[in-house]
């Protein structure tokens, strides 16, 4: 398939330089980064949320999971991970399992984990198949997650982090 013309219309538009990566198919991003010798630090995944029928996007590095209380507590939303089904829908000229994190490119609003701001590193993201990743310059992914919403939202996969500030008294009664 190659790269997603969704996305490679959005860069073009936004005069992106980047550059295509070919490596073996793979169906997570851990196994991504390995086969294509990418730190998982410096990849990127996507992950949808629903609110209600509004749909946005979690973008976290690919060794960490999304935490779902941490978007809710920030954003003041109760939101769920959307289903298979439903990502079809949203990003039809895309492989499953293998969407670009690039929200405003299929008009969707972006949560985008700090990590992948501040690290002042250069990122890779998937190009719409299980076979292209794309090199982004930090500057140019800092520019693309301009409109953004930075938080913490993730932690490495495996780790819940400190959800003490979850924690709340019982109720008398």
């Amino acid at each position: 398939m190659g790269v997603s013309p969704v996305l490679a219309d959005y860069l073009s538009k936004h005069h992106v330089n980047y550059e295509v990566l070919r490596h073996e198919h793979t169906s997570t991003s851990m196994a991504t980064a390995r086969e294509a010798h990418v730190p998982p630090a410096k990849l990127a995944k996507a992950v949808i949320v629903r609110q209600d029928d509004r749909y946005a996007m979690c973008v976290i590095p690919a060794a960490n999971e999304l935490v779902v209380e941490w978007l809710e507590y920030g954003r003041q939303h109760g939101y769920e991970i959307a289903e298979e089904s439903e990502l079809r829908q949203l990003f039809p000229d895309c492989d499953e399992g293998a969407i670009p994190c690039l929200g405003d490119a299929f008009h969707m609003d972006v949560i985008v984990d700090n990590a992948l701001l501040e690290a002042g590193m250069d990122v890779y993201i998937e190009g719409g198949d299980h076979h292209h990743l794309l090199h982004l310059s930090h500057k140019d992914f800092s520019r693309l997650m301009s409109n953004a919403w930075p938080a913490p939202i993730s932690c490495l996969r495996g780790g819940q982090g400190d959800k003490s500030y979850l924690w709340a008294p019982p109720e008398d009664g």
